[in-house]
């Protein structure tokens, strides 16, 4: 077994099993159901790890196990959640009226004003990051004032409905969020992080999940509409940049396994200093026969529907793609 520690103030944690939920608005139904059919299948885990709309789902999963409600209740309140987005999509009103000659100062076309409602059902204001213990949460931020990516999680004094806001305030859409005098918006405009992140954690199962088919992601497949809004033009760009990024890390991830699966192989034959040296180089231990790091690809067959930002409102489309993610998860899983 592979494990590696990672100092959280006076205590180390041990984590063995990571889940990676990647952006994609509406489509991140799809995720609860495959949160659903992990936990049927007794799946436990002690990292999550999301960035936009897969911050909200691992926020309130994390929340869930925090408070210790069975595995069924916590598929229950997954589920009720995302019936409470139909709002989601609320135009920003107050700011048109208010900065009517002034254009440039509108903060964004839509409020945050649900998604905070959202979080307040179900995480209380006071709540940290080093609350999560039996199952930690990291969730990413992209920080404009400082152009880069930051990663909120146990370290982190930052409230935790106060960082998965940052991670979901899609540019131009949903204003920026400032903290501690820095501005942030979506996590994915610069989210290669999460898989790395579950990596620098020493997870040894990962269970990356993306909500494009992997073949769009692999080619970078556009929509053939004819015609984009702008709006709409910038949710296209950003989506496929994260997942994109995040299928080169993981694309890294599988070849370190290979070369880890060579080194086993022919480790015999090699110099013991050469073995120790590159142990060392990577900060990871392995065994015989043991890949490092086996990360298990959940992604749905076709585009799913509804598509990015639109369709919070349509119930149908939700639970639909919320049943697609927990056949889809029961399928690859079996196939293991």
């Amino acid at each position: 077994m592979v494990l590696k520690y990672r100092k959280i103030g006076r205590e180390a944690a041990i984590i063995n099993t990571a889940l990676v939920l990647s952006g994609g608005g509406a489509r991140g139904a799809y995720q609860a159901g495959v949160i659903r059919q992990l936990l049927e299948m007794g799946i436990d885990f002690d990292l999550l790890i999301g960035t936009s709309i897969g911050a909200l789902n691992a926020a309130l999963l994390a929340e869930f196990i925090y408070r210790k409600l069975d595995r069924g209740e916590i598929a229950e309140q997954m589920e009720k959640a995302w019936y409470k987005f139909g709002k989601f999509m609320t135009l920003n009103c107050p700011a048109f009226i208010n900065n009517l000659f002034t254009p440039f100062r509108i903060p964004s076309i839509y409020t945050n004003r649900e998604i905070k409602k959202v979080l307040q059902a179900y995480i209380p204001p006071e709540r940290r990051f080093s609350d999560y213990r039996t199952c930690q949460l990291s969730v990413t931020g992209t920080n404009l004032s400082r152009k880069r990516l930051d990663i909120f999680d146990f370290n982190s004094e930052v409230p935790v409905d106060r960082a998965v806001l940052a991670s979901m305030a899609y540019p131009v859409a949903f204003p920026a969020i400032r903290i501690k005098g820095d501005y942030y918006v979506d996590g994915g405009a610069l989210s290669n992080a999460p898989l790395k992140e579950a990596i620098q954690w020493g997870a040894r199962e990962i269970y990356l999940v993306f909500l494009r088919p992997m073949e769009m992601i692999i080619r970078g497949a556009y929509s053939d509409e004819s015609y984009y809004p702008a709006l709409k033009v910038i949710e296209e760009l950003l989506d496929l940049a994260t997942h994109h990024l995040m299928y080169g890390d993981l694309e890294q991830a599988e070849k370190i396994n290979k070369v880890i699966g060579l080194i086993n192989r022919y480790q015999q034959r090699l110099p013991v200093n050469f073995l120790r040296e590159l142990q060392e180089l990577f900060g990871l231990k392995y065994e015989r026969g043991k890949r490092i790091i086996n990360i298990c690809r959940i992604a749905p067959e076709v585009p799913l529907d509804p598509p990015g930002l639109r369709g919070f409102d349509n119930i149908k489309a939700i639970k639909r793609i919320m049943r697609q993610g927990e056949e889809d998860t029961r399928l690859i899983l079996s196939r293991r």
